[in-house]
């Protein structure tokens, strides 16, 4: 799911631009600090977009011509890196993914980073915070964070790319609830399975991987579900 520039007045394209090169730059010295200290998770994590952004299915003809669907991955890059450091190894893969549908559509990439990257990377923070709230368990870390959270994060940026090309007039209200939004339901279960899958393998292969994961917090021997 991307928008393209010819989609929207430059008035919108400009400020979406100047409302995230200020979210990048609250966020770039915790993200340059992860990336660095976790540069082999980062590589895994880049590649891990890379695929999942180059799976993407588009829509050639009919209502919804131009309309792409693809898994998103940012709830596992999240967990992997932090929030700072997701948000910046998204952008600098998303600025090339939209530079291959046409170099005019670099100047859109603002208004993809803050309805597309944003609102999986906010719905990761708010279950992690809940987390937070419940008893250390190994699994409600797994469940949670790694499956709900995908799950969650993949609606609610459905729920943002819709809204939005219904205000901007882009597509027919009608197309965009009966066939477009309808189907980020069934991406959430692939997002679901896919951050889930990976958070349980990295929790016991390679928990370093996991910047939101602490060995001393959720390994404890008398860790339980119930307190």
């Amino acid at each position: 799911m991307y928008f393209l520039a010819e989609w929207f007045t430059p008035a919108p394209l400009s400020v979406a631009l100047l409302l995230w090169a200020a979210v990048l730059l609250a966020a770039a010295k915790p993200a340059f600090s992860a990336l660095r200290r976790r540069s082999g998770a980062a590589m895994a994590a880049a590649a891990y977009l890379a695929v999942l952004w180059g799976l993407n299915a588009g829509l050639g003809s009919g209502q919804l011509a131009g309309m792409s669907y693809h898994l998103l991955g940012i709830n596992l890059l999240t967990l992997m890196l932090g929030l700072p450091a997701a948000l910046w190894l998204g952008t600098l893969l998303l600025v090339p993914y939209l530079g291959l549908y046409g170099a005019e559509n670099l100047y859109a990439a603002g208004l993809n980073a803050l309805f597309v990257l944003l609102p999986a990377a906010t719905a990761n923070l708010v279950f992690r915070r809940l987390s937070s709230k419940l008893p250390d368990n190994l699994f409600i870390y797994i469940f949670l964070n790694g499956f709900l959270a995908a799950a969650a994060g993949m609606l609610l940026t459905g729920l943002s790319v819709v809204l939005l090309l219904q205000f901007a007039g882009v597509f027919a209200a009608e197309a965009l609830w009966q066939s477009a939004f309808p189907v980020f339901f069934l991406l959430a279960w692939g997002e679901a399975f896919l951050s889930g899958i990976f958070t349980a393998v990295f929790v016991a292969l390679r928990p370093q991987w996991l910047a939101t994961f602490d060995d001393t917090r959720f390994l404890r021997a008398e860790n339980s579900i119930w307190k």
